[in-house]
């Protein structure tokens, strides 16, 4: 199912703005207009006079209202946003809000009364709240379309407290610059919902001359609701068992919402991405995240991978008519690159991508069978300068903030628990040594960056200062001896050492 989903904690957000988009630019337009961090479609809007339909109120002007109550997000600056009712007549004090048909509502279930013209399987946008920060999510057109209750409940499933269906079919606008995504609809979107981070939030360019340094930024967001935390097991951590989400465009709030539920058959201690480091089980916790024996013993944590990752072999998912997204731009661009019309960068693939592609297969010597999957992939991802080729150069920076997070971490559970640079592996190496799963992160992504595992754990030692053992504590734990006694022993071994060294000055 193609989607897109990310949240952003109130306090990253510097502002959020509603955009009145009278006229009628495309998104691609208006982000390089704007620059905002995030933006995506907003509310209902009448298509013949292109006005909202539903209550919105911008830089403290009311552009349209209605004779019934309406949920909404509303507020003053930025980070204040709040879910709330705006009454008939707009009267709400504050100086924006953007109102239409409620999903959820407080944590409950809203019934979704919509007019017969929103209704059926399309492309939806909605925004809401989840763990304490401003949700967003938008399904494309096509084939993966939601109904009205369908988009409800699955956001409920990713632990929503509150949504609001945004506008949708042919109106699906969305763009996130951390993952650089961009959902362009066939028509504009008459408003949408721009939101600007804080500095100091957004991604930071590629600084590999800087030594990597440990952050102690790591934000707790315990999932309480997991039965993995439910089920009480405990581990004394061993090792350190580093992962790569496979979710590309997904962060780390958007994880932690869909695994902090029942029914969840993954739970991990910590998820990175290029913002943040969350803390979503307790140290001590035994984790799912490796289906082996490492479960038993080993810390584990999850670097959420960039929308880009889509195109890597290891991950890519055939695309065939009816599939929609941002894998099928890509593909829609490349086909108009080597000279067949997709009829439209749109991202749905649609009769005239479907044609372009069988023409394009049949003359690289493929099945014309108008499904790009894995040889297809090859042969496309082939020419210098492919839209279907996965760039590193593209996520250069992405992937240094969240390296940096990783070892800083590393870092810090190794102090903490005893560990050094060779207690740490991936989910790779854990099954090569018959620990873990077969799954192949995270060497099927670090090494289009120049990156191993060796590397990180040479990084991790370099942080730790190549510190000497600690020999007294191995001795003590090996033999059981008491503190007095090690005191002696270290006594005793300091005056063998300066008498030796008075023998030798004499």
């Amino acid at each position: 199912m193609s989607k897109y989903i990310t949240s952003i904690p109130l306090g990253d957000i510097d502002r959020v703005q509603i955009y009145i988009n009278s006229s009628k630019l495309p998104l691609r337009q208006i982000v390089a207009q704007e620059a905002p961090d995030l933006a995506i479609t907003g509310n209902f809007w009448l298509y013949g006079s292109y006005q909202p339909a539903c209550p919105i109120k911008a830089d403290g002007k009311v552009l349209a209202t209605d004779a019934y109550h309406y949920p909404a997000l509303i507020w003053d600056t930025g980070p204040d946003i709040s879910m709330g009712i705006v009454p008939p007549g707009g009267a709400c004090g504050k100086a924006n809000y953007i109102a239409n048909s409620a999903g959820l509502y407080q944590g409950k279930p809203e019934t979704m009364y919509c007019k017969p013209d929103v209704r059926g399987r399309r492309g939806r946008t909605g925004w809401g709240f989840c763990g304490g920060a401003l949700a967003f999510i938008a399904f494309p057109d096509g084939s993966d379309g939601m109904e009205p209750e369908e988009l409800r409940d699955y956001v409920q499933g990713l632990g929503w407290s509150d949504c609001i269906m945004g506008d949708g079919g042919r109106k699906v606008n969305y763009y996130n610059r951390a993952t650089g995504d961009m959902v362009q609809g066939r028509d504009p979107s008459q408003n949408l919902i721009l939101v600007y981070k804080r500095k100091g939030h957004s991604s930071k360019p590629d600084d590999s001359d800087k030594e990597d340094k440990p952050m102690d930024d790591i934000t707790q967001a315990i999932m309480t609701n997991s039965d993995c935390y439910k089920a009480g097991r405990t581990i004394i951590p061993k090792g350190i068992m580093v992962h790569s989400t496979a979710t590309p465009g997904a962060d780390a709030q958007t994880i932690r919402s869909a695994w902090d539920r029942s029914g969840a058959e993954a739970a991990v201690h910590y998820i990175i991405d290029d913002q943040r480091t969350l803390q979503t089980l307790p140290d001590t916790c035994r984790a799912w995240h490796c289906g082996g024996a490492a479960n038993n013993t080993h810390l584990s944590l999850e670097i959420c991978e960039p929308q880009e990752c889509r195109l890597i072999p290891a991950e890519w998912i055939a695309l065939k008519r009816g599939s929609s997204g941002w894998a099928v731009q890509r593909l829609q661009m490349e086909l108009q690159a080597r000279g067949y019309d997709p009829k439209g960068v749109d991202g749905s693939f649609g009769p005239g991508c479907d044609a372009a592609l069988r023409a394009c297969q049949k003359d690289l010597g493929l099945t014309a069978d108008g499904s790009c999957g894995p040889a297809t992939l090859a042969k496309l991802a082939s020419r210098q300068g492919s839209y279907l080729a996965y760039n590193p150069q593209d996520t250069a920076a992405y992937f240094a903030a969240v390296w940096g997070r990783a070892v800083a971490l590393c870092v810090q559970l190794c102090k903490t628990y005893g560990l050094t640079a060779a207690d740490i592996l991936c989910h790779s190496e854990g099954y090569a040594k018959g620990i873990a799963s077969n799954h192949a992160d995270v060497m099927h992504w670090w090494p289009y960056h120049s990156k191993t595992m060796d590397m990180l754990r040479a990084a991790v030692d370099k942080a730790l200062g190549a510190q000497e053992p600690d020999y007294r504590a191995q001795v003590q734990a090996r033999f059981g001896l008491a503190e007095e006694t090690m005191d002696y022993l270290e006594a005793y071994r300091y005056g063998a050492d300066l008498l030796q060294k008075l023998a030798a000055a004499n």
